[in-house]
């Protein structure tokens, strides 16, 4: 059988702090849940000090053959004094996260990590208004694509007066779909099924499934009564 080929996002980050690895090993084990093509590689930028262990230095290579590259907002500057020729030859543009390096970095960097694998489960880019590319003398950088909107309801029609809550119009294929509904079953903690593209949660849990939905970085739009 051949061996399955992985995406990889690299986090990039001064070789001092824990940002980076926490962003790695958060990344990996989520995406090893869902059964994600993907793997993650925390990676420091040159000059910026080491840690105990100190990251890897990240190569020109492994800057252009990364599948999604993301930096610290606070690491800008450097990203883009030291690595102008090798983001310049990237076709993907660079997202930039705004966590601080604090002791409460984890906080953030999970959510923002599920964020990261809502918009590949979905197809989606990076997250609006937080990502850049290397500028050119001149040149201003955009935001591109918004983030996934899904859909959820609620109805009892034909289920004996019985509610249940619906998620629909999700940009998934049907095996991510099935991980998703998987999701929010153990999360409510309730029964449910996947058919014909939308996913049915036991009882009316709107507003746990609309809470689990947006942790994992999708918009949620709010249907019917």
């Amino acid at each position: 059988m051949a061996k399955r080929v992985l995406k990889t996002v690299l986090f990039l980050g001064p070789g001092n702090d824990d940002r980076s690895p926490l962003a790695e090993r958060q990344f990996n084990a989520v995406a090893g849940k869902f059964g994600l093509p993907w793997q993650a590689l925390a990676r420091g930028l040159p000059g910026t000090g080491t840690g105990n262990p100190p990251l890897i230095v990240a190569t020109a290579d492994e800057f252009q053959a990364a599948d999604r590259l993301i930096c610290w907002k606070s690491s800008e500057p450097e990203l883009l004094t030291t690595l102008q020729d090798p983001l310049a030859a990237r076709a993907d543009p660079v997202e930039f996260w705004d966590i601080p390096a604090t002791k409460n970095a984890a906080t953030q960097i999970e959510p923002a990590v599920a964020s990261l694998i809502a918009r590949i489960l979905g197809g989606g880019q990076a997250r609006e208004n937080t990502t850049t590319t290397a500028p050119t003398p001149g040149q201003q950088t955009q935001p591109i694509a918004k983030p996934v909107t899904v859909k959820v309801g609620r109805e009892t029609a034909g289920r004996g007066g019985k509610w249940v809550t619906t998620v629909f119009e999700v940009p998934l294929n049907s095996d991510q779909l099935k991980d998703l509904g998987a999701t929010l079953k153990q999360r409510c903690g309730t029964g449910g099924t996947v058919k014909d593209g939308r996913i049915e949660i036991q009882g009316d849990q709107r507003e746990r499934v609309i809470a689990e939905l947006e942790k994992l970085g999708y918009k949620v739009k709010r249907v019917g009564g």
